[in-house]
């Protein structure tokens, strides 16, 4: 059965998720003195669909500023972290997250499917992200799963010089997972990489450090994402 994370992005026209992390390892402070439930609240006022918050040390974030911002927006939330025990698919359902994040770069595949089994009979949605062909070459994921595609490599610590690109090189074999949504995640620097990621089959767009790090803030970078992926 379908939770809300997968049915706000079927149900609008321009299916953005977007994310909130403190820090990025490649630009350093995301904030810069803002309040994260500040900005989740400009995200779903500009009418982003879900929200990605991180709480991996990586990114200086923590469950409890996953709980805060799940209290307080009304928008689905994807719980960003390096899950690998089913403990935390409870603290995940807890403080209010609706989809979980399984890295296909982290977890062998059979751990990957057995979590995606457990977040689904937990109500959760299993987000798995991975970003070679070997992590998805044969790989045939449950009903109510969401894939997406990576275009940095986390092993470099998302430094790397990820491009739309690598979604567009590797859509055909990631269809073929079973997935109920298609994401691509990452990496895109303007609206343009968004609509290239959607109009080649996409069903979702995941973007976080170009929605944070943009000199016409927020709220306005926000819109002109949405107001192209509605237009495209």
């Amino acid at each position: 059965m379908r939770n809300a994370f997968i049915q706000a992005l079927r149900g609008t026209a321009a299916p953005l998720i977007a994310e909130i992390k403190p820090f990025s390892p490649e630009y350093g402070d995301l904030l810069r003195g803002r309040f994260p439930v500040e900005i989740a609240r400009h995200y779903v006022a500009q009418g982003a669909a879900c929200l990605s918050v991180t709480t991996g040390r990586w990114h200086q974030g923590s469950l409890a500023l996953l709980q805060q911002i799940a209290e307080a927006v009304p928008a689905p939330i994807l719980r960003k972290d390096f899950i690998t025990r089913t403990v935390q698919l409870r603290e995940s359902r807890e403080a209010g997250a609706e989809a979980v994040l399984l890295s296909a770069q982290l977890l062998r595949r059979q751990d990957i499917l057995r979590l995606a089994e457990q977040a689904l009979n937990q109500g959760l949605t299993p987000f798995i992200e991975a970003s070679e062909v070997t992590q998805l070459d044969g790989l045939h994921l449950p009903g109510g799963s969401v894939l997406a595609v990576c275009n940095r490599d986390i092993r470099q610590q998302e430094k790397d010089n990820g491009t739309v690109d690598h979604s567009l090189a590797l859509y055909s074999l990631a269809r073929g997972c079973g997935a109920e949504l298609l994401v691509s995640a990452s990496a895109m620097r303007d609206p343009h990489d968004a609509v290239r990621a959607l109009s080649a089959g996409y069903d979702a767009v995941l973007i976080g450090s170009a929605l944070l790090m943009a000199q016409s803030g927020v709220e306005q970078t926000t819109a002109s994402f949405i107001q192209a992926l509605t237009m495209r």
